[in-house]
């Protein structure tokens, strides 16, 4: 299992004085709820499953201990050298407290609340005796991502906001600086921002103008203020300081749950495709690994109280084998199946994907049509023959293997992912343009090992379903494609699905 560190938990926003207050009074900030729901089974009787929360699992999982009545004073500042065996240890920045009624401070800018979890940080560190090597994991949900990126890549932190921030605390005579992180995982956090459904364009106006409770905190203009983003990069860019994990090491997990959040309005504004409140496309960091789980972005059915996202989240923390699966649709070769007329053109291609783990009960990631959380790969107009995908390597997913968890007297982590290709055409017709789908060009299960030797080889042992011979490649030194099934490679050529594979911590 991967190396433990402690780990910083960030929860989202609380917009009004009643969610600031229910926060204030919960003293894990909500990462102690779990979830109970009935599921209909083989039989007539639906079963129960139980999700007993984040908190609870990394306690009896993972062997945690929490800060309460262990580490920190009655303000839940970390105590000077109270902590022996620092890795293990779990922590909650509790940034709402100074806006509860019993102290009614005004609400800061989120440069603010990133100064405060620098603050906080650095107690952390002396709480463990300041040793060798000392780094976090930071665990954020919602709107505690942005606060995190705040920290990770805002440098002026750390100079008059600090100052300012620090004026009258027992300790501030300490040193204070920047505290590494190792890595970041967030829950359904809006790092491109909270975007509206289409024509309410005028309501981020609104909100983005007026900031009421801080709503423009989710907004353009703020978000590049506090990012330190130019305007013409993306929100989700991600510039990181040297404090902060690179890339590779910052997980985000998405939601595709609108349904089941439980703020209508919220849910009403943005729409389908989206959490309940935050996209999809805007729920991770531009270019980092990412799983989408079919969840809402909070209440019961949320993103945080789910088996699928505590197993995203402990893999990527403790796992020590990554793999990353990458589809390459190659180039058409004849129709695909399901076209009307030969006028009709090829629109996009609509990518399903789902992947689970051997042990693991349900999806750890899923993409669908259903869900509204397809892939779409747009096609380009060709002067002759066919049109071809605009991506030419679409990311399909990046995920982490437990070896410690592996069947006893099986060498090999073991996993599988569904692949389903549909295309879509667009038709001009007379009166009106339309578009529908064909007949699926790709519909496979490809079962997948991997497995680290003695001498540090990599090796990679596939079939596609359902074939029961397994064929080996070697990754050890980079990526290796596997051929697509033969059904689909009567539509394409060159066309495969490329894999990686190496260790992690």
């Amino acid at each position: 299992m991967g190396q433990q560190l402690p780990i910083v938990y960030v929860r989202g926003y609380a917009m009004t004085e009643d969610e600031v207050e229910t926060t204030f009074n919960t003293p894990y900030y909500g990462f102690n709820l779990g979830a109970t729901q009935y599921k209909m089974a083989a039989s007539a009787d639906p079963r129960m499953y139980l999700f007993e929360s984040p908190v609870v699992r990394l306690l009896k999982d993972h062997g945690y201990r929490d800060s309460f009545n262990n580490f920190v004073d009655w303000q839940n500042r970390p105590l000077a050298g109270s902590v022996r065996d620092w890795r293990g240890t779990l922590w909650v920045f509790r940034y709402y407290d100074p806006e509860a009624s019993i102290r009614a401070e005004a609400r800061p800018e989120i440069e603010g609340y990133a100064t405060e979890l620098l603050i906080f940080l650095n107690r952390i560190r002396r709480a463990c005796g300041n040793p060798d090597g000392f780094a976090v994991n930071l665990v954020a949900h919602s709107m505690g991502g942005l606060i995190c990126r705040c920290y990770l890549q805002n440098e002026a932190l750390a100079d008059t906001p600090l100052r300012n921030r620090l004026a009258n605390q027992p300790d501030a005579d300490q040193p204070f600086d920047w505290v590494r992180v190792a890595k970041l995982f967030t829950y359904g956090t809006p790092h491109k921002g909270i975007s509206f459904r289409s024509g309410l364009g005028w309501a981020e106006g609104v909100r983005d103008y007026f900031g009421f409770h801080g709503a423009d905190t989710f907004g353009p203009e703020t978000m590049r203020r506090y990012l330190r983003l130019a305007g013409n990069e993306d929100l989700h860019t991600y510039r990181p300081l040297p404090h902060a994990p690179p890339l590779k090491r910052v997980f985000s997990l998405v939601g595709s749950n609108f349904q089941d959040y439980v703020v209508r309005s919220a849910k009403a504004a943005v729409g389908p495709g989206s959490d309940g409140l935050v996209a999809i496309e805007n729920a991770y960091v531009k270019g980092a690994p990412r799983a989408v789980v079919h969840r809402a972005h909070s209440g019961p059915f949320g993103i945080v109280n789910s088996e699928a996202g505590f197993q995203n989240l402990t893999r990527f923390l403790f796992g020590d084998l990554r793999f990353k699966l990458f589809l390459r649709p190659g180039r058409l070769v004849r129709d695909l199946p399901g076209r009307r007329d030969r006028d009709d053109r090829l629109d996009y291609l609509l990518i399903e994907t789902s992947v689970a783990i051997r042990g693991q009960p349900g999806y750890i990631h899923t993409r669908t049509a259903e869900h509204l959380s397809a892939i779409t790969v747009k096609m380009t107009e060709a002067a002759s023959g066919p049109p071809a995908p605009v991506d030419d390597r679409i990311h399909l997913f990046t995920g982490y293997f437990r070896r410690d968890l592996k069947l006893a007297g099986d060498g090999f982590a073991r996993g599988a992912i569904d692949i389903r290709v549909e295309p879509h055409y667009r038709h001009d017709g007379w009166i009106r343009d339309s578009r529908y789908e064909g007949d699926w060009m790709m519909n496979d299960r490809l079962h997948f090992g991997i497995r680290i030797g003695a001498d540090g080889k990599v090796v990679l042992e596939h079939r596609w379903h359902p074939r029961r011979d397994n064929a080996r490649l070697d990754l050890t030194h980079g990526g290796a494609d596997i051929a697509l099934p033969g059904q689909t490679r009567r539509y394409v050529a060159g066309g495969a699905l490329e894999v990686w594979a190496d260790p992690w911590s």
